[in-house]
């Protein structure tokens, strides 16, 4: 026989119908109510369990921001192929711009989407680079001095086209497409919103 069940003061079942001392009417009860032991305390957190944040899209940039990337970069590759040529053939040249207009700056974009997928994949290099609006403007400047270099720097281009011979003067093109390239890699990868500390804002 247990202590309960030997005691043979009776526990009350709700409130009272006559006066009695609070004391004696909940010692017993008290005795025997289950208090249940403190939560264990939580492990601290490490930097193995910290979960690490990942931004914007973890293969690809939206296609919205693909659109707007391709909207940017065909017109600026055609002006900057006119801007190069030496030779103009009418209709068959007019045809030649529109059409690498259009092809060039879609392999652009997937070398670029190839290119920044360490800047997507890898979690350091995503937290350093997810709207950092200082690496941005940096790119940004960088990619309009190489272009404006280019312009600056002519290079000679002399040859035969069609049996005419062609001696002009045109800008740089090593600077200028690599300036028009690093804007592709720019427009590409880049994400909002933009911060300008060096943590990424959660």
């Amino acid at each position: 026989m247990t202590e309960y069940e030997a005691d043979p003061t009776p526990v009350p079942q709700g409130p009272p119908r006559y006066p009695v001392d609070p004391k004696s009417q909940y010692e017993h009860a008290d005795r025997h109510r289950f208090v249940a032991p403190p939560p264990l305390p939580e492990p601290p957190q490490t930097l193995g369990t910290i979960r690490r944040k990942r931004y914007g899209s973890p293969v690809m940039a939206p296609a919205g921001q693909l659109a707007l990337a391709f909207a940017v970069l065909a017109p600026s590759w055609l002006i900057l192929q006119a801007s190069l040529m030496v030779a103009y053939d009418g209709l068959l040249s007019m045809f030649g711009l529109m059409l690498a207009s259009v092809i060039v700056p879609v392999v652009a974009i997937v070398a670029a989407i190839t290119l920044g997928l360490p800047l997507r994949l890898i979690p350091a290099l995503n937290r350093w680079w997810a709207g950092s609006g200082r690496a941005y403007i940096s790119i940004a400047a960088i990619s309009a001095g190489l272009i404006a270099a280019g312009f600056v720097k002519t290079v000679r281009q002399f040859g035969e086209m069609d049996g005419i011979p062609y001696d002009a003067l045109t800008p740089d093109p090593t600077l200028v497409c690599g300036g028009w390239f690093l804007l592709a890699l720019l427009l590409v990868n880049a994400s909002l919103p933009l911060r300008w500390t060096n943590r990424a804002s959660s």
